[in-house]
Parts: structure tokens; C-alpha cells; sequence
């Protein structure tokens, strides 16, 4: 809060939002929401169930998000972009792999950051929100170029199904066999992980 001259001589006080206080409101809505999802599953998620856990007030976690979906959307945004900065996409090894072998690499990399249960779901099950939506379209990109520079060095000349495109229809794939995983059994199993190597690998025609 701070005071200013007002033109007649009056003294106005004037408020002074403090974004680091906000901040930390929403970043405590949205750690109660990870406990519910953990402790409950995310089919019990509510922004009453997130008050009880936070002790915060239904009222002001209104005044934050509008719904679960606001939530989750912003649950999912947040673990989506992790997943994305963890996506290597240089292609190194320390022993000479085929390309086969290196599209594998790829996929088992990107399985094993949704061991958790609750991350496999924000990542799998959104898109909840825009927000959400649009942190999905950029972990799809990173993974489209991950898979990409698995197929590097092989000349790609002469192969339809590996244009930027078609490799995003392949890392789409990769989401689809993990998904389905994840709706069945609750988890990403070995046999989605495995169907998604296959899937990708017929797909661009990797060599073995």
C-alpha cells in the first residue's frame, strides 16, 4: 500500500498488488491438488477436495481457478513442459546403435518420465485447457525432433514418412499407445512402450 497527493490536496491510498503473494496462493492450490490426485485419483479432484487438503477457502481458490479443469489444465501445462525440457533431442550415445535401436532409446526415455501415475495422467489424458492444449502441441514438437535426430545420420532421402509432419504424426503415436496404456491399466506398461516402439518404427521404416 502506498499513499499519493491527490490534486486537491487529499491524501488517496493506493493499493499495491503483490504478485509473489499470488503466486504462492496458486502455487498451494495447485501442490493440495497434486496430493488429492495422488491420494484419490484424478477422477476425485474438486475444487472442494483442494480446500480441504490446502485449508484454503473455496471462495479464494475461485478467485484463482474456475474449475477443476483450470487446474488440471495448469497441472498438465506444468508436468507437459518438464517432460519437454527433459526430451533429449541430440542424439548422442556412448555405444554405436542402429537406428532401430536409437528410435527406441527415444521412446523408452520419454516412458520413463511418466513412471508416476499422476503424471502419466496430466501428460496423457489432457488436453484440459488452451493452456494445457498448447503445452502438448510443444511436447509432441519435442518429441518429433527426438525422433528425428534418432534417424540422423541415415540419409533420409527416399523415405515419404519422414517429413517434419509425418514425424509428428509418429510422436503422436508414441502419446496414443501410452494413453491407451494408461485408460486400461492405470499405468504405462512395458507392452505400451513396446507397441509404441514398433508402431513408430514401421512407421518411419527404421532399419535393423
Amino acid at each position: 500500500m502506498k499513499t499519493a497527493p491527490h490534486p486537491a490536496g487529499e491524501i488517496v491510498i493506493e493499493t499495491v498488488q503483490r504478485p509473489r503473494e499470488i503466486d504462492d496462493r496458486a502455487s498451494a492450490i495447485l501442490a493440495a491438488a497434486e496430493i488429492v490426485i495422488d491420494r484419490f485419483g484424478p477422477d476425485k479432484l474438486s475444487l472442494s477436495q483442494i480446500a480441504r487438503v490446502s485449508l484454503i477457502p473455496l471462495a479464494r481458490i475461485y478467485q484463482y481457478f474456475a474449475d477443476r479443469n483450470a487446474v488440471l489444465g495448469a497441472l498438465s501445462a506444468r508436468a507437459l513442459a518438464r517432460l519437454s525440457g527433459a526430451l533429449d533431442t541430440r542424439a548422442t550415445a556412448s555405444v554405436p546403435l542402429d537406428e532401430a535401436q536409437r528410435l527406441q532409446r527415444v521412446i523408452d526415455r520419454f516412458a520413463a518420465r511418466l513412471e508416476h501415475s499422476s503424471d502419466a495422467y496430466l501428460v496423457l489424458c489432457g488436453p484440459f485447457d488452451a493452456a494445457s492444449e498448447e503445452a502438448h502441441a510443444e511436447a509432441v514438437a519435442r518429441l518429433a525432433e527426438a525422433l528425428h535426430r534418432a534417424l540422423e545420420p541415415a540419409d533420409a532421402g527416399g523415405q515419404p514418412f519422414r517429413t517434419a509432419e509425418a514425424l509428428g504424426f509418429a510422436a503422436e503415436l508414441v502419446f496414443a499407445c501410452l494413453r491407451r496404456s494408461y485408460r486400461q491399466d492405470g499405468r504405462v506398461t512395458a507392452t505400451s512402450i513396446e507397441m509404441a516402439q514398433h508402431a513408430v518404427s514401421t512407421f518411419v521404416g527404421a532399419s535393423r
